[in-house]
């Protein structure tokens, strides 16, 4: 009994060491860092003062308002789901928005977390703000937006799923 434990802490120490490494030797695996916008028109060139308009796809709408400042970007907006999105499912299973800070290329340099949502939760609550203060980093030139998400439309055994997101093209 005693070994059996101390087999399964050892494999799950070497399985957080290797996940680590992994992390650390390919920073760009988990964020959106290095990928590329190919869409001109998903790309939001930086004007300084306030700006304002909705980003859209068929499945997600972000409704934002920006003022640029010489240190960051302060970005308020909400988030919606879209036609049958919004209309077809019951609850969030997650769902993940980020900021995308584009070079003068759409290469993206950094990809904050601006809005999360998870633990079921119901569509009925709609729509999502969010607000943020953040450094804008150097080479910056647009912004864009990518998502990932599950819906269902509850919680019983045949209940219907799906996955939704938007994200930029790998190099």
């Amino acid at each position: 009994m005693c070994y059996r434990a101390f087999r399964y802490i050892k494999a799950s120490i070497c399985i957080m060491i290797a996940s680590g490494i992994i992390s650390a030797c390919c920073p760009g695996l988990f964020t959106y860092n290095g990928n590329k916008v190919t869409q001109q028109n998903r790309m939001i060139p930086l004007k300084p003062g306030e700006q304002q308009d909705v980003w859209k796809t068929n499945e997600l709408s972000v409704t934002y308002q920006y003022q640029m400042t010489p240190e960051a970007l302060k970005i308020t907006g909400t988030t919606d789901l879209v036609g049958g999105f919004k209309l077809g499912f019951s609850q969030i299973h997650r769902l993940s928005v980020y900021l995308l800070f584009l070079d003068k290329q759409g290469i993206v340099i950094e990809s904050p977390l601006i809005y999360s949502a998870g633990m079921e939760r119901s569509i009925d609550t709609i729509p999502m703000n969010f607000e943020r203060t953040i450094p804008v980093p150097e080479g910056t030139q647009a912004i864009s937006f990518a998502y990932d998400g599950a819906l269902t439309d509850g919680g019983s055994e045949d209940s219907t799923s799906c996955n939704i997101g938007y994200s930029p093209s790998k190099p």
